[in-house]
């Protein structure tokens, strides 16, 4: 009876999680906020499975199979937008560092002045 009561209340958990995933339409901001929406319900999940002594049954783990897989979908956009964070600050370090070459040195400008 009490099992029955937790499974329900772990299948709902479940359903809510994947629900949390409608809002992904593939920008950066939509992972946020499913990340954001889904940690609640992810949280009460696991306290849910620390608290209890279960067997999880073949539809809940079809869902935290689902579950997995747009998480991992969700962490390759996250992780190709670092990657393009990272190549976009190693671009404007460089650019920083070619100003501040040719700004500090005492060597006179190699730029050929066309008025003389």
């Amino acid at each position: 009876m009490v099992k029955d009561i937790v499974n329900d209340d772990i299948n709902k958990i479940l359903e809510d999680i994947l629900r949390g995933f409608i809002k992904f339409d593939g920008s950066i901001e939509s992972v946020i906020d499913v990340i954001e929406s889904n940690r609640i319900s992810v949280d009460k999940l696991k306290e849910l499975l620390a608290s209890e002594d279960l067997i999880l049954n073949k539809t809940h783990l079809y869902k935290m199979e689902l579950i997995l897989a747009k998480q991992h979908r969700l962490f390759k956009i996250l992780g190709a937008e670092k990657e393009d964070l990272i190549k976009n600050i190693k671009q404007i370090n460089k650019k920083s560092k070619v100003v501040n070459n040719y700004i500090c040195s005492g060597i006179k400008s190699i730029f050929l002045d066309k008025e003389t």
